[in-house]
């Protein structure tokens, strides 16, 4: 029951992608899915529903594929946030994320609840990242962790989301140098020395 649902959802997600949020009707998702609409209604209530749950699968796989992309980087904080950072330039402009805006449009209490779900996940990792570099020596001990972990989400979003941006300066630039303005702030001179080695090596 429970593959069948998740099944139901991703196809609704894709169905969302290639024709809007608005136009895919609960009749083209049980067809799609191949079942029908009585069967679609025992998963969920009504396409409110469907868009709330879809979209809440939608978060968890891409709470699962971050840690992914920072686990299999392995090596230091700084490493990880640099890869945490990658992530982020493809996630959050990507057509997904698209989606996210017609919600806004349409279901503003789903995407309210999204983006408070997108923040809870970019705000944990963050922390995480944070205390791990403060025990590698990397970051200072100093630093307000929850503070920190919410400006450089707001930071994140200001960036990838255009909320900051200027015609003469590409993304990919402003993107790097927000990305060292944050370790410069919170690093120590040994975490220093490592961006440092970083940016040239680049």
């Amino acid at each position: 029951m429970e593959s069948e649902l998740s099944r139901v959802l991703f196809t609704s997600i894709e169905l969302f992608l290639q024709f809007g949020i608005k136009s895919v009707n609960m009749d083209q998702i049980a067809s799609s899915c191949g079942m029908s609409k009585k069967t679609l209604y025992k998963h969920v209530k009504n396409k409110e529903d469907l868009l709330e749950k879809a979209f809440e699968q939608a978060a968890a796989f891409m709470k699962a594929e971050l840690e992914d992309a920072i686990s299999s980087v392995g090596g230091n904080a700084i490493d990880q946030l640099f890869a945490m950072e990658r992530f982020a330039e493809v996630h959050m402009r990507d057509d997904k994320d698209r989606l996210l805006h017609q919600l806004e449009h349409y279901y503003p209490s789903i995407a309210n609840g999204m983006k408070a779900k997108r923040e809870d996940i970019v705000f944990t990792v963050t922390k995480g990242n944070l205390e791990r570099g403060i025990s590698e020596g990397l970051y200072r001990t100093d630093l307000q962790v929850d503070h920190i972990s919410l400006l450089y989400y707001g930071h994140v979003l200001a960036v990838h989301e255009g909320v900051i941006s200027n015609e003469h300066i590409k993304l990919d630039q402003l993107r790097k140098t927000s990305l060292r303005y944050h370790i410069r702030g919170i690093a120590t001179a040994n975490g220093l020395e490592y961006l440092n080695q970083l940016i040239a090596t680049q």
